[in-house]
């Protein structure tokens, strides 16, 4: 029992319980069977709970508590205190709860403008999420990359679901509105990607079907051997055409369509190995030809370079082929010699082109003319002017042996 408030009550004789309350006296109740101490520590302790409940008030308007919330708390508190069974200092009690209330309009109008701003800010955010799930399904089908789509849809929808849970309640209209333009662009998605999945699936069945057609084409053609690559190669036009089933299954089937193929090239390369066994001998002649007509490369006279030329090639030709992996170095050896004589020939053809000639003759004639007027005038002139014209019949004369070769 706290002394300030026990000053506030007192016990009659009949044990029943006062309260002061200005100049007055009320009967706030008794406690049977205890002394009067223990009576009046019993209403004072109802006074302390009541002015705990004071206090929870004053700290949670300092705390900027829900304004509602402390509204109707103060209102039960005003109500309890019109004659409450307690004992104390009632009249500071309900000061203090019309001071509390007093501080409540500038709290909710304060609550009510952040509560505002709170809402336009979700608003905004939850139209953020509209837009960005509009924006996906806007987007051409075929240029989605459905996976990243998908996380993209899933994503959004579950910051949907967060942001009503955890954001501020919405106007029941407006929300009403954004869902509805967040679930239509959602289901469109959804029916887009599973019209885009159905499709892939009846293209990758085309795939399959058309696919394990030309494998079983190839397959047939392991009996050819190395004669069956040709119509292997054509197989493998129409293939490149064909449509494209799903990753796993084209690699699967690509693997069983080069499989074919692996049979027909390892054939052919048994058959190339036999072969240029078969032709070494060949090598050796033929590089014993190329050795005996070295000469080629220095000879300089159009029509012997030309028959030396053509007695290699009747010599050359009369002999088979040689093994693959030397073929390219002797193909070279004839290009030398090849180029050699053609490099003559077409020197031989410039200096011999009639046109050229007569362009050439032209000029010569003008120069020799120029070169003839010049010496005339030269037989005339001053020392000082014959020096000049000297030099320019001598710069004549070389232009003159350079046309004329």
């Amino acid at each position: 029992m706290t002394q300030d408030s026990a000053d506030f009550g007192r016990v009659d004789t009949d044990g029943s319980v006062q309260v002061r309350e200005g100049d007055s006296w009320r009967t706030v109740g008794s406690y049977p069977d205890a002394t009067p101490e223990e009576a009046m520590a019993y209403f004072v302790r109802k006074f302390a709970d009541v002015e705990a409940r004071v206090d929870l008030a004053e700290q949670r308007v300092k705390a900027g508590a829900n304004s509602k919330d402390i509204g109707k708390q103060l209102a039960s508190l005003t109500k309890e205190l019109v004659e409450p069974a307690i004992v104390g200092d009632i009249a500071a009690l309900r000061a203090r709860v019309a001071a509390v209330e007093e501080l409540l309009p500038a709290l909710t109008e304060a609550q009510n403008k952040e509560s505002e701003e709170a809402t336009k800010q979700a608003l905004a955010e939850r139209e953020a999420l509209v837009t960005e799930m509009e924006a996906l399904a806007a987007t051409d089908p075929s240029k989605i990359r459905w996976k990243a789509a998908t996380a993209s849809m899933t994503e959004l929808f579950d910051k949907w679901k967060n942001h009503q849970q955890t954001g501020p309640r919405l106007p029941k209209k407006s929300a009403d509105e954004l869902w509805a333009r967040f679930r239509a662009a959602r289901t469109s998605l959804e029916k887009a990607r599973r019209a885009y999945f159905q499709t892939l699936d009846e293209r990758s069945k085309e795939a399959k079907s058309a696919k394990r057609e030309l494998i079983s084409q190839a397959q047939r053609l392991a009996d050819k051997g190395a004669d069956g690559i040709p119509a292997y190669r054509a197989l493998l036009d129409k293939w490149k055409l064909a449509p494209r089933a799903s990753r796993s299954v084209e690699d699967t089937l690509w693997a069983q369509f080069k499989a074919a193929g692996d049979v027909l090239y390892a054939s052919k390369a048994e058959q190339d190995e036999r072969d240029d066994e078969a032709n070494a001998g060949n090598l050796e002649a033929k590089q014993a030809i190329i050795t005996d007509f070295a000469d080629i490369l220095t000879l300089t006279d159009r029509e012997s370079a030309t028959a030396r030329l053509r007695a290699f090639h009747d010599r050359f030709s009369s002999v088979g082929p040689v093994p693959k992996k030397s073929a390219r170095s002797i193909d070279d050896h004839v290009k030398k010699y090849e180029q050699h004589v053609k490099k003559i020939n077409d020197e031989h053809w410039v200096k011999n082109d009639p046109e050229k000639k007569a362009r050439s003759a032209s000029m010569a004639d003008q120069i020799n003319a120029s070169i003839a007027d010049l010496e005339a005038k030269a037989s005339a002139a001053s020392a000082s002017d014959r020096a000049r014209l000297e030099e320019e019949i001598a710069t004549k004369k070389a232009w003159l042996a350079a046309i004329s070769g």
